[in-house]
């Protein structure tokens, strides 16, 4: 199982994402850092443990277009052998083209910001991801990906914004829905994970990994859980 920490980035601090409502954002308070700067917080994760890959949501970029590519790549120089899954909000084919000359990142497209469905066929021969956003017990986005399964990639992101930071456990039902339609996918669990327990129930029901953020900075995840859950 791929145990992958969560950056979401606003304003230049990672912050707490809690249920979508970006408004009420605050920066993170962590156990494991003292910062709220991206570069510290990253060097202190993988000091605690040796995570291959981050997530990171870039949240400027997402709702506003702000991109600062110079950041991505000073990352790129400062954490060489780490693999970024970034979500920069790509809402037209040209938006990624500008990200595909930095190394070890994969681009995240999110349904919540897909504004023209060409990019998923322009990136069909690239290792990409789908993150399939969820609210309110619907898809978010302008296009009804699930028309478009043919184009979906083998990585994908299962988000259900609604438990995200709520400390009430990952929606199985949503994943297991999921599973269902692609069944050969490799699906990433992103929202609710409050501790080991949980985990072991994705890594029961096949889910290849997840992403997190609350319950490693509350401390819910000892380093020991960690590297038996990804052996």
């Amino acid at each position: 199982m791929l145990i992958i920490p969560v950056i979401d980035l606003m304003g230049g601090k990672v912050v707490h994402a809690r249920g979508g409502q970006r408004d009420q954002y605050q920066p993170i308070k962590s156990q494991l850092t003292s910062s709220v700067y991206p570069n510290a917080v990253i060097k202190q994760l993988l000091t605690w443990f040796p995570f291959p890959t981050i997530y990171i949501a870039d949240l400027d970029a997402i709702d506003r277009g702000k991109i600062d590519k110079s950041f991505y790549l000073q990352l790129n120089k400062l954490f060489p052998q780490l693999t970024i899954w970034l979500d920069v909000g790509v809402r037209y084919s040209p938006d990624w083209q500008a990200w595909n000359d930095i190394p070890n990142i994969k681009p995240v497209v999110g349904s919540e910001s897909l504004e023209d469905i060409e990019v998923l066929t322009m990136l069909q021969q690239t290792d990409f991801i789908l993150s399939l956003d969820f609210k309110h017990d619907r898809l978010l986005g302008k296009y009804d990906l699930f028309q478009h399964i043919e184009l979906w990639p083998e990585t994908l992101i299962v988000m259900n914004l609604d438990v995200v930071g709520a400390n009430d456990g990952p929606d199985i039902q949503l994943l297991e829905q999921i599973k269902t339609i692609m069944p050969e996918a490799s699906i990433y669990a992103a929202g609710g994970v409050r501790g080991k327990s949980d985990l072991v129930d994705l890594q029961d029901s096949q889910v290849k990994g997840a992403l997190i953020a609350s319950a490693l900075h509350r401390g819910e995840l000892s380093v020991e859980t960690i590297r038996q859950l990804m052996k």
